[in-house]
């Protein structure tokens, strides 16, 4: 079956007139492969032109050889433009894959007869076992001289062309006589032009002096120019040597205004230590304090005994003539009340004498002067 249908579809493709061709071809092999070709519709001789051939395997398809050959056609004979074998030797393809190349061609400058351009693809391919080879043809453009586009774009340039030169000549005629007018006109002008001459090399000679009086000043001021340089030269090296300085007093403040911080840091951590100290003294001033209410209270009961002890050394020498165990007895009573009085009494002494100094809150240093601005540049004299 398909070597049935295959003569009559190639038949069909060669014998395709190239005039219903409008730059692109397309033709599909029953359903094995699309062959598709991008040509222009005609040349003109002496040129290059350029064509697009891609081929589409349309399912599996083992291929001998593909070749695409495009050949310049005249009354003389014919000239190969192009032979190009895209495959030479057994190689199997997929569905999908695609063979895509782009050619710039050129023709001949001489030519006879009506020459055209024809481009011939061969093909050997099986999808099975069985080799078909396929052969396809087109006419791709005639060859010509000129184009159309260009014979009906020079009628339209010399119709043009022709408008244009009768305007010309209209317009002519017309500056003829303007420039009949204009003439007169000029000739009252030159004799009034002459006048203004003769105004002219006068006020020309007096712009001379003052060009050469102004010349005089020009060199003075030059002179002073240079004077100026170099005085800004010095300021220059003046400011450099200022700025130099400006940065080594900057150093010297960042490290001053560090050790400003370092020592802010101390002084907190001081004031923290002088808060705890002060926390502690008033707790030992209240504790002293309760002391002393305490001493006053001892030394009631202090007096309290020694008017007992009184009252005992009376009672003693009352009893006096009492056994001897007894006499001893009241006795230490008597030196121990008497040791216990005193040691109360000078702890309350030892600690009335004492003098607690108030102290001072330190104040907070003042933090060091903010550094000199810095001068702005001068700007350099050109």
């Amino acid at each position: 079956m398909v070597r049935a249908v295959f003569p009559f579809l190639l038949a069909g493709l060669l014998f395709m007139p190239y005039v219903l061709a409008d730059g692109f071809s397309s033709f599909t092999d029953d359903g094995r492969l699309k062959i598709t070709l991008s040509y222009p519709a005609e040349v003109k001789s002496g040129t290059c032109f350029t064509i697009v051939f891609q081929t589409t395997f349309l399912g599996s398809v083992t291929v001998e050889r593909l070749r695409l050959t495009v050949t310049y056609v005249s009354g003389s004979g014919s000239v190969n433009l192009l032979t190009d074998t895209f495959v030479s030797a057994l190689t199997a393809f997929s569905s999908g894959d695609v063979i895509s190349r782009t050619y710039s061609l050129c023709v001949p400058s001489a030519y006879s007869g009506d020459p055209v351009v024809k481009a011939t693809v061969y093909a050997n391919y099986t999808r099975e076992t069985l080799f078909q080879p396929m052969t396809h043809s087109w006419h791709l453009a005639v060859v010509r001289g000129k184009t159309y586009d260009e014979i009906v774009s020079s009628l339209a340039q010399a119709e043009s062309l022709i408008q244009s030169l009768r305007r010309t000549i209209d317009e002519l005629r017309t500056q003829i006589n303007t420039l009949s007018n204009q003439l007169d006109n000029a000739l009252r002008e030159n004799t009034a032009l002459s006048t203004r001459l003769d105004e002219a090399r006068k006020e020309n000679a007096r712009l001379e002096q003052k060009y050469a009086n102004l010349t005089a000043e020009y060199r003075a001021l030059s002179e002073r120019y240079t004077a100026v340089v170099g005085d800004l030269r010095s300021l220059e090296a003046l400011y450099q040597s200022l700025r130099s300085e400006h940065t080594a007093l900057s150093e010297s403040y960042r490290q001053l205004l560090n050790d400003y911080r370092n020592l802010t840091a101390d002084y907190t951590s001081l004031q923290g230590r002088y808060t705890q100290l002060q926390g502690l003294y008033q707790d030992l001033s209240k504790r002293h304090e309760d002391a002393r209410q305490q001493i006053g209270f001892l030394q009631s009961q202090l007096d309290e005994t020694r008017a007992s002890l009184q009252n005992l050394l009376q009672q003693y020498s009352l009893l006096s003539g009492e056994n001897s165990l007894h006499r001893s007895i009241a006795y230490a009573q008597g030196l121990a009340l008497v040791g216990v009085a005193s040691a109360l009494a000078t702890v309350a002494v030892t600690r009335k004498g004492k003098k607690h100094a108030t102290q001072q809150t330190p104040a907070l240093p003042p933090p060091p002067p903010p550094p000199p601005e810095e001068a702005s540049k001068n700007p350099q004299a050109q």
